[in-house]
């Protein structure tokens, strides 16, 4: 039985899902006026060993991770750079999903964009007028946070009741009727993108974005929602409200959380000069090691990131791929009598690790204890068995290297890259730029209307052992086995 730390009612919950067997994610993605830095490589390492350890459990598991693509940050950087937002979310949107070819993040089911959901926005900014939630200031809309009840007590921990000036929000407080309030269109202003909307010419409100995508392609309740731990006031409160007040039930069942990475023990920071971007990390050190570094850390926990303990991180992870490759060769293999102590010391040792590596995975996805167990099994049998030239029994070695494998589907960094071939990582690597430019170029085709190139590109992609599934102008790919 999974169990997992759900933040809004800050205690351990068994975990069930809405439908049998499907599970439901909606993970908080960037907003793309920047390149990605290694905060986000957190992140998106953390919730993707989630969603893989729970396919690896037997779900089915609905990813959504969207794309913020209209905010003030990418307004002034496009004005700066006398482009357009869609330029330069384009360009950023790009790097990032190179950082998650990097760091074998697997594709999400659905990565919506907030601008081209606009319509469903304004839907949603309807239904709670009609109820009664909103109030019209200045031409912008805004959600009356009084008419909720017990909207201030969300991911408030017991003993932060008392703090009021914890939990607000004060974009445009001037406009407001109180000062949670939070807007939900935001007047049109000179030099800015805008939609026309009942309310006039403007653009959603950032929280509403992410309500309005999670609904569309999850449902109106859904398993889980994730994101960074920054996140959880004022976002995802209001996320809470507009939603079961628009929908008039629960909104999440789980909501999730990594913790802040701190670097060398501070605060990541412009400022500060020590921000990290995440591809000048990857033009020096491969993904799978940064993705291992991630997962010896307990996802909800704070996390230091510096060099050395990154360079601590390459020495094990070393340690464990030459393991697996040593498993696979040794040459001292034979199938032992049942009743023969060195094979029951043996499966012992091996049902041990499965039963331990297996309750700290299930109780809250903790990795860093999993990955304790995991050196305790590879201690015994490196140094007990084949450092020290014993027999190790066929079965015990078929059942460890068959569990490894399936526990790298979760992972990605256990087995060695070579099983792609020659040079396996970099042709790897330029095999997912190739599938990316093709798909790209469908995409292009599309929007030109000439469809018949667009299927002849995906019928190529086909044909040549790349699944493809497109979702409007979004696409996924995956490499069939």
């Amino acid at each position: 039985m999974i169990t997992i730390y759900d933040d809004l009612m800050n205690d351990f919950r068994e975990f069930h899902t809405i439908r049998n067997g499907f599970v439901t994610m909606y993970v908080c993605g960037i907003t793309a006026y920047d390149s990605p830095h290694i905060g986000h490589a957190r992140s998106a390492v953390a919730f993707d060993i989630i969603r893989r350890y729970l396919e690896f459990h037997g779900y089915e598991v609905k990813y959504v991770m969207n794309y913020t693509d209209v905010d003030d940050k990418m307004i002034q950087r496009a004005n700066e750079a006398g482009t357009t937002i869609y330029e330069i979310a384009e360009k950023y949107i790009q790097e990032y999903e190179r950082m998650q070819k990097a760091l074998r993040i697997k594709t999400p089911t659905v990565r919506p964009r907030a601008t081209q959901e606009i319509p469903d926005m304004i839907k949603m900014i309807q239904t709670l007028e009609e109820k009664g939630y909103t109030y019209v200031s200045e031409g912008s809309v805004y959600f009356d946070t009084s008419k909720m009840e017990g909207y201030k007590s969300l991911f408030r921990k017991k003993e932060a009741e008392g703090d009021e000036s914890e939990f607000t929000q004060s974009e445009f407080a001037e406009q407001k009727r109180n000062i949670e309030d939070f807007v939900l269109w935001k007047k049109e202003k000179p030099g800015e993108p805008s939609w026309d909307s009942p309310w006039g010419k403007g653009r959603p409100g950032w929280h509403l974005e992410c309500s309005v995508m999670a609904q569309k392609y999850l449902g109106s309740t859904i398993d889980i929602h994730g994101g960074g731990k920054d996140l959880k006031r004022p976002h995802h409160q209001n996320e809470i409200a507009q939603s079961e007040c628009a929908n008039n039930q629960k909104f999440v069942n789980y909501w999730m959380h990594n913790g802040f990475l701190n670097i060398n023990n501070e605060k990541m920071s412009k400022s500060l000069g020590n921000f990290i971007p995440l591809m000048e990390m990857l033009e020096k050190f491969p993904g799978t090691l940064i993705r291992y570094y991630f997962a010896t850390s307990y996802y909800k926990r704070p996390m230091d990131f510096s060099m050395d303990k990154l360079e601590e991180a390459k020495k094990n992870l070393e340690k464990i791929q030459k393991f697996y490759q040593q498993l696979k060769s040794y040459p001292n293999i034979k199938d032992l009598p049942g009743d023969d102590p060195e094979l029951v010391l043996q499966q012992e040792e091996l049902k041990k690790f499965e039963d331990n590596f297996l309750d700290a995975m299930d109780y809250d996805f903790n990795t860093a204890k999993a990955m304790g167990f995991f050196f305790s099994m590879m201690n015994f049998f490196q140094r007990k068995i084949i450092n020290a030239g014993k027999v190790l029994s066929a079965s015990v070695q078929e059942d460890l290297i068959r569990f490894l494998n399936d526990i790298d589907q979760v992972f990605q960094f256990i087995v060695v890259e070579d099983q792609y071939g020659p040079e396996s990582s970099e042709w790897k690597d330029k095999m997912d730029e190739l599938v990316e430019s093709i798909l790209q170029l469908r995409k292009t085709m599309k929007k030109e209307k000439k469809y018949d190139i667009a299927d002849k590109l995906r019928d190529l992609l086909v044909k040549n052992g790349i699944k493809v599934d497109d979702k409007g102008m979004d696409y996924s790919w995956e490499y069939l086995n």
